[in-house]
């Protein structure tokens, strides 16, 4: 019979999810950095905007 793999849904390791997770939160951090700066200029452009 085939062995089952006990573990995450994904297969990924803990040391692969931890990396994941933190280019995940890196490259979100950044999106809403930019959002924000875009807001920010949209607003000094038009305020009623």
């Amino acid at each position: 019979m085939a062995e089952e793999k006990r573990g995450s849904l994904t297969g990924l390791t803990a040391g692969e999810a931890k990396e994941f997770h933190s280019f995940f939160m890196s490259s979100f951090i950044g999106w809403i950095a930019v959002c924000f700066f875009s807001h920010v200029l949209v607003w000094m452009w038009r305020p009623w905007f």
